[in-house]
């Protein structure tokens, strides 16, 4: 973990600006996907008449510094969307109400999609970029070792280094970047949603996580031992096809393709 933030302290920094908009699409992803999620309860009720309780229009006066507005603002958005979609039905009718929440949908779930489409084309820039950055600094490194560095190490392991090691580095970042400002992201709004859709089944996830967690830590370890040892055969590979390639007129002099 210490490595990877010193990483983006030195490499991420100058794309702030790609990470900004980064955060506000997803942002904006996480909550029009929750609102189309939430479309779909009313559609379900109108379809199969689960439900036939009333509801009745509650005046809304929201005040950001009492906790006790936060608390209930949620089930006060719920009672007043519920009773808008009943008043709808009595008023214009089932069909009518089924085609304009359809609509609803259809456009909430378009805008969702294009905020996560701009959320992945603002990490874009800061990818590559990333990336371009660590390939000029090890050319830059390179250029400027001494030649006795050269003779005591194998041109495979550099050559695995500019182009493996540069490519894991790049998976990581990009996984970590999610992890660091839009797994946050939808794990805060998704809660909330959860909390007011329903808090018993909110509590009975809460149960079963640690133990997912712990399964999926297990699984992670083996995977990154796997990964190293991946990189190790990697490097050996590029070495030998780097003196295979140096030393073909050698091989091809003696007859030693077989061997080789």
């Amino acid at each position: 973990m210490k490595d990877f933030l010193r990483i983006l302290r030195r490499f991420v920094p100058p794309y702030k600006k790609f990470m900004v908009w980064n955060v506000i699409f997803n942002i904006l992803s996480a909550i029009l996907n929750l609102f189309s999620f939430a479309l779909i309860i009313p559609i379900l009720n109108i379809l199969f008449k689960i439900s036939d309780e009333t509801y009745v229009y509650t005046d809304w006066t929201f005040a950001p510094f009492s906790f006790e507005a936060w608390k209930a603002t949620p089930e006060l958005l719920k009672n007043n969307f519920f009773w808008f979609v009943s008043d709808m039905i009595e008023t214009k009718g089932g069909s009518f109400t089924l085609i304009i929440l359809g609509v609803f949908l259809i456009v909430s779930t378009f805008l969702k999609v294009g905020t996560m489409y701009m959320a992945f084309y603002t990490m874009i820039p800061i990818r590559t970029g990333v990336v371009r950055d660590i390939r000029n600094q090890i050319n830059r490194k390179i250029t400027e070792l001494p030649l006795g560095f050269f003779s005591e190490e194998r041109k495979g392991d550099i050559i695995a280094r500019v182009s493996g090691d540069v490519n894991e580095i790049e998976t990581s970042i990009m996984s970590s970047l999610d992890m660091l400002f839009k797994n946050p992201i939808l794990i805060l709004i998704y809660l909330i949603g959860m909390i007011a859709i329903s808090w018993q089944l909110t509590l009975f996830v809460f149960i079963l996580l640690p133990i997912a967690g712990y399964a999926m830590g297990q699984v992670g370890k083996k995977l990154k031992r796997k990964s190293f040892e991946g990189q190790q055969q990697w490097g050996y590979l590029m070495s030998q096809i780097e003196e295979t390639l140096g030393g073909l007129r050698v091989i091809k002099a003696f007859n030693a393709e077989e061997k080789i």
